[in-house]
């Protein structure tokens, strides 16, 4: 219990001192950069995807990424989408590779669905905002744009088509 008492006061010390000579904390933001998404299955939740981030940290100390916040945009239309907690650490002074889980939801499925089946490229947008901490969270955004073939989203609708057919006892028939 001192010596948790003895720390606080030896850290509280330090800021008073570094307050009064002028000195603040500076925390530049890392740069984010979307480099690939990836179909890769279905969950009860919905649509999967995996998005790969080119992160730069520019500070000379590590950063943590915290978490996610990302909607995915199809021809325009907000078809949302959820992400799991993001945990990675940035290097200083490094840029490295971060992977993260994007799920479309079932409740955004005619959404997506009527606008992958109205032309042959779909085109997308990803934007959002990743959390940052270190001495303080720091929110930085980012944005991706790109097309995708509409095959992308419509094999992900066939399969679970196609699994609640099973799962009510129609195996011999499938949806192509």
């Amino acid at each position: 219990m001192r010596t948790a008492l003895r720390r606080y006061a030896l850290a509280a010390t330090a800021v008073l001192a570094l307050s009064a000579t002028g000195c603040t904390i500076h925390v530049e933001q890392p740069r984010i950069t979307p480099r690939d998404m990836q179909f890769t299955g279905i969950d009860g939740s919905g649509l999967v995807f995996t998005v790969t981030f080119n992160a730069y940290n520019p500070n000379t100390f590590e950063l943590t990424l915290r978490d996610l916040d990302a909607h995915l945009w199809l021809q325009g239309n907000d078809v949302g989408s959820t992400v799991n907690s993001l945990g990675a650490t940035l290097p200083p002074m490094r840029e490295v590779g971060v992977t993260a889980r994007v799920t479309m939801p079932w409740n955004g499925a005619p959404a997506w669905l009527l606008t992958a089946a109205g032309s042959p490229m779909v085109e997308y947008t990803l934007r959002g905002e990743v959390t940052v901490e270190r001495f303080i969270s720091i929110r930085t955004s980012f944005e991706h744009a790109g097309t995708v073939p509409r095959s992308f989203f419509m094999q992900g609708a066939v399969g679970t088509v196609n699994g609640l057919l099973n799962s009510f006892g129609l195996p011999g028939v499938q949806v192509q």
